[in-house]
This record gives C-alpha cells, sequence and structure tokens, in this order.
C-alpha cells in the first residue's frame, strides 16, 4: 500500500457484464465491470422513498479474483466492493465516454441484504449443515422504515 491511496468499500449493482480481457496483463487474468451506487432517500413531503445522487465506478479484478467475478457475476446483481480508488494517470488510461474513476477491487461479494448466495470455496468441497434459504422478498430495514408513521 502506497501512502495517500484511497481505500473503500462500495456498495451497488452493476452496470454491465464482466467483461475478461484476452491480452492477460504481465500474464494475469483481468475482468472489469461498471458499478453503480444509488443513493435512496426518503422525502416527507411527498411521504415515499425515491433516488438520490448516484456513483459510477469502473472496477477492475486481477487474478483469481478476476476468474471468480468472471464466472459468477452478471448485470445487475448487487454486490459490496472493496479496493483502491483511483483516477486516470493519463489521458489514454481514462475510460470512454464517461471518464469513471477505477476501483481496483481487493474483495467482491454479493449484497446479501438483496440476494441469496451459495458459498463455494476454492480448493474446498463440504456439506452443507443448512439448507439454502429463499431469496428474501425486500430489504426488512426498508419495509420497517415505509411502514412507520410519520410525524
Amino acid at each position: 500500500m502506497a501512502m495517500g491511496e484511497t481505500w473503500v468499500t462500495m456498495i451497488g449493482n452493476l452496470t454491465s457484464e464482466p467483461v475478461h480481457h484476452p491480452e492477460r496483463v504481465h500474464g494475469h487474468d483481468v475482468v472489469s465491470f461498471g458499478l453503480r451506487s444509488v443513493e435512496r432517500r426518503y422525502d416527507k413531503e411527498r411521504g415515499e422513498w425515491g433516488e438520490g445522487r448516484q456513483l459510477a465506478v469502473k472496477v477492475t479484478c486481477w487474478r483469481k479474483l478476476a476468474m471468480a467475478a468472471f464466472s459468477c457475476l452478471s448485470k445487475g446483481d448487487p454486490v459490496i466492493v472493496a479496493g483502491r480508488l483511483r483516477g486516470a494517470e493519463t489521458e489514454e488510461e481514462i475510460p470512454a465516454p464517461l471518464g469513471l474513476p477505477e476501483l481496483e477491487a481487493f474483495s467482491i461479494g454479493p449484497n446479501l441484504a438483496r440476494c441469496s448466495a451459495e458459498i463455494h470455496r476454492m480448493g474446498r468441497d463440504r456439506p452443507r449443515a443448512i439448507p439454502p434459504v429463499s431469496p428474501p422478498v425486500g430489504n426488512p430495514m426498508v419495509t420497517a422504515l415505509e411502514e412507520a408513521p410519520v410525524g
């Protein structure tokens, strides 16, 4: 880690299918996809939830994380991504057309508040003691807030 790097954790949805870059930079697998986080705010005047500010980034994954992301993620999936946020160093690096910042991921996981997942550890196969649960219908915190009296 270099001094002054910006490390972030971002919660959002994939805005594109993961793309495997066949050139394999420096001999390593590289996968990238778009990620957008949309703020949800409660409007007291209207009495409803609405969208607020948005943040979009280009996520880049390397090595084993790249291949795991490529094999199991799809456009629209809710994820939590942790990594290093950076802008382009040169004009040639700016992704067209928006010049999105890049989030170099070191960890990606499903957002279990918005989906369900089955875990498969790399290199291990073990029986599961608890059967998989059905996907959640809605976020219980949001449902509780929506049903709470406004005063």
